[in-house]
């Protein structure tokens, strides 16, 4: 039986850069490692919740992921989106839907989609 959700694994043939766009650019909060600073690495807001865990898919020997969306939340979706601006991230423009969400989507050097999202 399934107990929980542990994390989301990433193998990139770009994973030095890949963590440092989500540590960097986006500011994902560093967790921890089970190797080192470009394999295995943990990402994320909380302890002891899903993170995101960026593989080196050469030094694994696998073949890279499959394109993911991933969706993140700001409370300020206008200001998160002047600061990632600053930093020369390409964004689309803002969305308010029906539903309750006030969101932008970019992506990440590997061709991920990020969805970042202000619940209004």
């Amino acid at each position: 039986m399934i107990t929980g959700y542990y994390c989301t694994n990433i193998f990139s043939e770009q994973a030095k850069e890949l963590i440092a766009f989500y540590t960097q650019m986006l500011e994902i909060p560093f967790v921890k490692t089970d190797d080192d600073n470009s394999n295995g690495v943990y990402l994320g807001f909380m302890e002891n919740a899903p993170t995101l865990c960026i593989w080196d898919c050469k030094k694994c020997g696998v073949e890279p992921t499959g394109r993911q969306s991933f969706v993140f939340q700001t409370e300020t979706l206008d200001l998160t989106m002047e600061s990632l601006k600053k930093k020369g991230v390409s964004l689309s423009e803002a969305v308010r839907y029906d539903w309750g969400t006030y969101e932008v989507r970019l992506k990440d050097i590997d061709g991920n989609e990020i969805v970042i999202a202000e619940f209004v």
